[in-house]
């Protein structure tokens, strides 16, 4: 299977740039249509995200067809275009909805840590923007591998940024230790779940579940996390509607992560279905704001 960390970050540091200064200057709505350009663009001389973008909508059972591709590659930009307001706090144009909001607060105010698994869909940028809003302590575990020149422009635009985030890294286990901290506090830790780790650690950590279909890989990763740190896990997804609505989702998972002793593989395999299904729904919901432009489904 491709590992998705090969495939070149799209953009540079110049072209980002000028997108916020256009947004500055003329405007989201504006710089919205702008996007259909940047969309067509990338439709045409990204073989691998048209393909991968045709494959998903064809099991989604969505039209395949090329203009399709570039919807659902502006709805890609567009949502992170997003990002780029909701790190600056200037969010006064959009629509927010909390589901199931007011649970996790609560359980934030318990004093006891949660797990939040996410994954590419939507915004996961809209879920810190929002905790922010509710003084609620959230941390976000990440991995800049594939995404640094876009998080670098971030971190000038809002140097504050990495104040709750917690990098992999070069040192993961320094990073675990972050988490255990943060849970201990009675914070969120907030991690997505969609993506495999980096083929170097090996096929112990990857688990098959059924996703639109087809089994597809997810890491085990977040399970084990969650097996060693005993604390509720959420599904957490931030749906997109245009032209600027955002529905903050967030549905129980688990009370306590407990893996079998004797058959551990079977244990994460039952957790990353629940995960597997409920990642379905809501991509059946709204089938353009699932953002994994690699050949998700290959062969392990």
């Amino acid at each position: 299977m491709a590992d998705w960390r090969k495939i070149p970050e799209a953009g540079t540091v110049l072209g980002i740039r000028l997108l916020v200064l256009g947004a500055r200057i003329f405007g989201r709505t504006v710089v919205g249509w702008f996007l259909y350009v940047i969309a067509l663009y990338y439709a045409l001389i990204r073989g691998t995200a048209r393909r991968a973008s045709r494959d998903y909508l064809r099991r989604i059972g969505q039209p395949a067809t090329f203009w399709s591709v570039v919807r659902h590659l502006h709805t890609f930009a567009r949502v992170s275009l997003d990002r780029l307001f909701f790190v600056t706090g200037k969010i006064k144009s959009f629509e927010f909805e909390q589901k199931n909001h007011d649970l996790l607060v609560e359980a934030a105010k318990s004093g006891r840590g949660v797990l939040l698994l996410g994954a590419h869909l939507g915004s996961f940028e809209v879920m810190r923007c929002r905790a922010k809003e509710f003084n609620v302590p959230i941390n976000v575990l990440v991995d800049f591998t594939n995404a640094e020149r876009v998080n670098s422009v971030l971190r000038s635009l809002a140097p504050d940024i990495e104040t709750r985030m917690i990098s992999l890294g070069t040192d993961p286990i320094a990073a675990m230790l972050q988490v255990r901290a943060a849970i201990d506090r009675g914070e969120l830790v907030a991690i997505l779940g969609d993506r495999l780790p980096s083929q170097k650690s090996g096929s112990a950590r990857v688990v098959t579940a059924q996703f639109l279909g087809a089994e597809a890989a997810f890491p085990a990763g977040p399970w084990l996390l969650a097996h060693t740190l005993k604390c509720p896990v959420y599904f957490v997804a931030g749906v997109y509607t245009r032209p600027n609505h955002y529905a903050l989702h967030f549905e129980f998972l688990a009370d306590e992560v407990k893996l079998d002793r004797k058959d551990r593989t079977a244990s994460i395999a039952r957790y990353a279905q629940s995960y597997a299904s409920m990642l379905e729904t809501y991509a059946r919901s709204a089938p353009l704001n699932w953002f994994n432009f690699y050949d998700f489904w290959s062969a392990q």
